[in-house]
């Protein structure tokens, strides 16, 4: 079940106080997108993943903490006009702006994740154009992480294929993941999966129950 309740927060840049919808518990049945987004209840939170200060625009998970940057970046064109970005959701506007803090001030961790739930957000607003950009966008933070591997590693990986499918870029899918095996079972299942759709310039959502209902998984 999920419980959200309205608080009272002060910004971290203003000091001014605003009403703001927190989450207090949720669940999640089902599996998750090849993304990593939560299915159920989880996935349809995500305007109480990030806040915003409606009297100075300030954008972020703990809304009543100072930022590590200059707070004059928040009055910048670049932050107020999302660096060009015409979203059809305040929400992946939000998480751009929370993007756009995070790259500020050098977080390629947060960067990403910002990036990835605003690619989740144009998609629940049907901005399809504007989600493939973001997924586009994100794919250069993901790769840093990659690259400093540790336990999550894995898990980028596939990320990161599921990222270049679904923003159209299917030869790269088919050239980089034709020759990765992770000796997972399903993780390596997750990748043919990836590949077949790629060949056949599919772009669509899929879950990981998608992929165990495959039964014709194979990469030749």
């Amino acid at each position: 079940m999920t419980m959200i309740s309205n608080i009272e927060i002060e910004c971290g840049v203003c000091g001014k106080e605003s009403m703001q919808r927190a989450l207090l518990s949720t669940n999640s049945f089902g599996t998750p997108d090849l993304d990593f987004r939560p299915p159920g209840m989880s996935r349809n939170t995500m305007n109480t993943w990030i806040f915003e200060c409606p009297h100075c625009g300030y954008v972020a998970s703990r809304l009543d903490e100072k930022p590590e940057i200059d707070s004059d970046f928040i009055k910048t064109d670049k932050y107020i006009n999302c660096d060009g970005f015409e979203f059809e959701k305040e929400l992946a506007e939000r998480f751009f702006k929370g993007y756009l803090i995070a790259n500020e001030k050098d977080n390629t961790r947060e960067s990403f994740f910002n990036l990835l739930h605003c690619a989740w957000a144009c998609d629940d607003g049907e901005d399809i154009e504007n989600a493939r950009k973001i997924r586009k966008l994100s794919l250069g933070y993901l790769d840093e992480m990659i690259q400093m591997g540790g336990e999550e590693k894995d898990n980028f990986v596939l990320m990161k294929a599921d990222l270049l499918r679904r923003s159209g870029e299917f030869d790269r899918v088919v050239e980089e993941y034709t020759d990765i095996i992770l000796g997972d079972e399903l993780l390596d299942k997750i990748i043919t999966f990836q590949i077949i759709k790629a060949r056949q310039k599919d772009d669509a959502c899929y879950t990981v129950e998608d992929v165990n209902n495959d039964m014709h998984l194979s990469r030749n």
